[in-house]
């Protein structure tokens, strides 16, 4: 027969044994981080020699030439930090609808916009071919109503990509109405 102490811890342990299992239950529905928090920094770009690179592409083409504008580089590491936080680039934020929107909320009234993501090229040159290899991001490469671009990157120090890039190009109204092109 169990005395009254022994039924006591008995139940007791039975207790903490229940209360452990609930908790590892919910652990499994909110993510811990055990490791170092996630660090996400802009690495710095040298924006001239992809202006000039993207410039000498167009030229090639016969497309003029696009000039830096701050805002748009401002619009790009923005959404560098966006998808570098999620680690994707899978977002409604990339789209038309979410451009247009971002330059509108940055005051950047325009007539043209376009936007290439990249994620995981660890150089601006392997992001431009990676650009250029991709038949979307090609064509927003030589979209002939844009007249500016900004640029930026993004570093994360764990995940999937660690490297995240952004170009937006636009063609805002101080430059005027495009003329519509055939191509």
């Amino acid at each position: 027969m169990q005395t009254r102490r022994q039924i006591v811890t008995g139940l007791g342990s039975g207790l903490a044994l229940g209360l452990v299992l609930a908790l590892a239950g919910c652990g499994a529905l909110e993510p811990t981080r055990l490791g170092p928090a996630t660090v996400i920094e802009p690495v710095a770009v040298d924006e001239p020699a992809m202006l000039a690179r993207l410039n000498a592409y167009r030229a090639g083409k016969g497309l003029p030439p696009v000039a830096l504008d701050p805002v748009l580089t401002r619009v790009s590491a923005d959404m560098a930090r966006y998808i570098a936080e999620r680690d994707s680039m899978k977002t409604r934020q990339h789209s038309a609808e979410g451009l247009s929107g971002r330059l509108d909320a940055a005051g950047y009234r325009n007539y043209a916009g376009a936007e290439n993501l990249g994620a995981g090229y660890a150089s601006q040159e392997a992001a431009f071919a990676g650009w250029q290899g991709s038949a979307g991001h090609d064509r927003n490469l030589l979209n002939p109503y844009v007249t500016r671009m900004g640029l930026a990157r993004m570093r994360r120090s764990d995940g999937t990509w660690r490297h995240f890039w952004v170009m937006t190009l636009a063609r805002p109204e101080a430059d005027g109405r495009p003329i519509l092109v055939n191509r």
